[in-house]
């Protein structure tokens, strides 16, 4: 379940070639390439032009493939003869940016990460416009907490704006956290669509937490109603990693 958004960007691959032409003509930093490009259209978005990730341009298909959700160490991932390595010990890979890009291709807004690879997928969450999920990865290569990380946001008005998960900043993708994407009916009836969040961590209201090695499993499901996000949350003693079951006992 480290991957557990992997299902969400199955659809990257429609993304790219439908950008818009002009906002994909916007000028490129040197060192940098467009990895991804959402189109955006003024009467759902309020601009016409596209929200695009760029990622160091020496990143090839196959690296960039090896270390998603894995690591950001080029060294753990290339063989010990590529000459890439050399090039990454001279300068390390540079940040991965979030660029929002009019039509005219003015970059409207520009926003650098911390980590050197990030992921954009479009989901029809509820009946406002569709939410963007921005995954930026901070995989280690060890540890339980640290993996994939997902925001949520939509384009209003031609501004991104979050849309924030009440007591959650992100939704995290690692050994001991994990989120997916629910089909929901509504008190009515109707179809909708529910976030469902497992957190495992020590049970720091006991005091003896580190001798009696106890932990909680915390479940969340989010439902949009009145215009946000809200939340409902069973908290358990257990242990929860993702290579089990999912749980069942989401509120």
């Amino acid at each position: 379940m480290q991957r557990a958004s992997a299902g969400l960007l199955a659809g990257l691959l429609a993304i790219v070639p439908a950008a818009s032409a002009h906002a994909a003509e916007a000028r490129v930093p040197v060192g940098y390439a467009m990895h991804q490009s959402l189109p955006l259209d003024r009467a759902t978005n309020g601009v016409d032009g596209a929200l695009q990730i760029l990622e160091d341009a020496r990143l090839t298909p196959a690296l960039r493939r090896n270390m998603w959700g894995q690591t950001a160490d080029t060294d753990l991932v290339l063989a010990e003869k590529n000459p890439l390595r050399k090039s990454f010990a001279k300068m390390p890979l540079k940040p991965a940016h979030l660029r929002l890009v009019d039509n005219a291709g003015k970059v409207v807004e520009d926003q650098a990460f911390e980590v050197p690879l990030a992921e954009l997928d479009r989901q029809q969450l509820h009946d406002g416009p569709a939410t963007v999920l921005l995954t930026t990865d901070h995989s280690i290569g060890t540890g339980s907490y640290a993996g994939l990380e997902t925001s949520l946001w939509a384009v209003v008005q031609g501004e991104l704006m979050p849309e924030p998960l009440p007591g959650r900043k992100v939704l995290v993708g690692s050994l001991k956290n994990a989120w997916k994407i629910v089909e929901e009916k509504t008190p009515q009836g109707a179809a909708a669509k529910a976030v469902q969040v497992v957190a495992c961590h020590p049970n720091f209201a006991n005091p003896n937490w580190a001798a009696t090695e106890e932990f909680v499993v915390e479940l969340t499901t989010y439902r949009f109603a009145g215009g946000a996000w809200q939340a409902a949350t069973n908290s358990l003693t257990g242990y929860w990693e993702n290579d089990g079951a999912w749980p069942d006992d989401f509120p």
